[in-house]
């Protein structure tokens, strides 16, 4: 079992601020797909494994009445975005979000 599954609500504090959030998806690198030799996916698993990662984070969020979503990573150091900035990540908050659209 996961730490942190789809659905849960999450805090995440960093350099931009803090947020509340939605994990929209969770997955370890393994659960990624690979497309082999040359392909994006094949970099991208490379980069996580050389840092470690393994656990991913699609969280969602509602800024200024508009859906963003971002990644979240972590490795033995910790939360950290894709631009390599330090996060923390707190699950567990009872509170009511608004939904987050699929239109997008």
């Amino acid at each position: 079992m996961k730490l942190f599954e789809k659905g849960d609500v999450v805090l995440v504090e960093g350099p931009p601020g803090r947020v509340l959030g939605e994990v929209l998806d969770a997955s370890t690198p393994d659960e990624m797909p690979d497309l082999g030799p040359g392909s994006p996916s094949k970099e991208a698993m490379d980069v996580m494994r050389e840092m470690r990662v393994d656990l991913i984070l699609l969280i969602g969020h509602k800024h200024e009445d508009r859906d963003v979503m971002f990644f979240a990573v972590h490795n033995p150091d910790g939360w950290h975005d894709l631009h390599g900035q330090k996060l923390t990540v707190l699950k567990g908050y009872a509170v009511e979000l608004p939904p987050l659209t699929t239109n997008n």
